[in-house]
Order: structure tokens, then C-alpha cells, then sequence
């Protein structure tokens, strides 16, 4: 039987554009699950590269990015990686942006608004064995 530590250390990826929104979605998630290897990006594209890469467990995903949105961008990790889960975190919180991250594939959304109520738990549920 393999041992706990023998487990690889799942990936969290944070794709946000807004350089103090990522930093503190950063420190949000590194003091909630220490034992995750964290990663941000700013962009869809560079998100594409490293989950090509490094195969992440979870992926928050914002929606407006420069260049490919983070709708599409969802579609595209779930074609790649169809075992990442992905977070859409947004402060578009109306429900024609939930519909159209679903459809993407997201299995969670969590307006930014309530980041520090709902993020965690989110992230919690999707880092679970599926």
C-alpha cells in the first residue's frame, strides 16, 4: 500500500490578470492548503502551457483576461486535462456567466465578492478524490 507522502502533491493554478487579486488569492490558498503546490498566471494562454505541463488538480480561473477569456479557456483545459477541475472566480456574478462557465466544464463558481465565504470551501470539495 502506498503511503500518504508517496502521493503526488496536488497543483492549484490561480489565473488572474489583476496582480494583487492573484497575490492574494495566492496567500488565501497557500495558508488554507499548505501541503499544494501553488502556481498563478495572468493569462489563458500561459494557463494552456502549464496545464499542459503540470497537470493540476484545480484551477481558478478568472473570466476576463486579456487575449482568450476564461470561458474558453476552461474548455480548452477540460479537452487537455479532463481530470482538472476548475473554479471560475469572477466578479461577473450574474447567472448567464455560471450557465456559460458550466457549460465550459467549471464544477465550481465563486463570485469574487465572496471570495473569503465561499473560495475555500470550493476548492476543499474539488481537491477530494473524484
Amino acid at each position: 500500500m502506498a503511503k500518504e507522502q508517496d502521493a503526488p502533491v496536488p497543483i492549484v493554478l490561480i489565473v488572474e490578470d489583476h496582480a494583487p487579486t492573484l497575490v492574494a488569492v495566492q496567500q488565501l490558498v497557500s495558508a488554507a492548503f499548505p501541503a499544494c503546490r501553488l502556481a498563478g498566471v495572468e493569462s489563458a494562454e500561459s494557463a494552456l502551457e502549464q496545464c499542459a505541463r503540470d497537470r493540476p488538480r484545480v484551477v481558478i480561473m478568472d473570466i476576463s483576461l486579456p487575449g482568450i477569456d476564461g470561458i474558453e479557456a476552461t474548455r480548452r483545459i477540460k479537452a487537455l486535462c479532463p481530470d482538472t477541475r476548475v473554479v471560475m472566480h469572477s466578479s461577473h456574478d450574474l447567472q448567464i456567466y455560471r450557465d456559460a462557465a458550466a457549460l465550459a466544464g467549471a464544477s465550481a463558481f465563486v463570485a469574487k465578492s465572496r471570495t473569503l465565504r465561499d473560495l475555500i470551501a470550493a476548492i476543499a470539495g474539488l481537491l477530494r478524490p473524484a
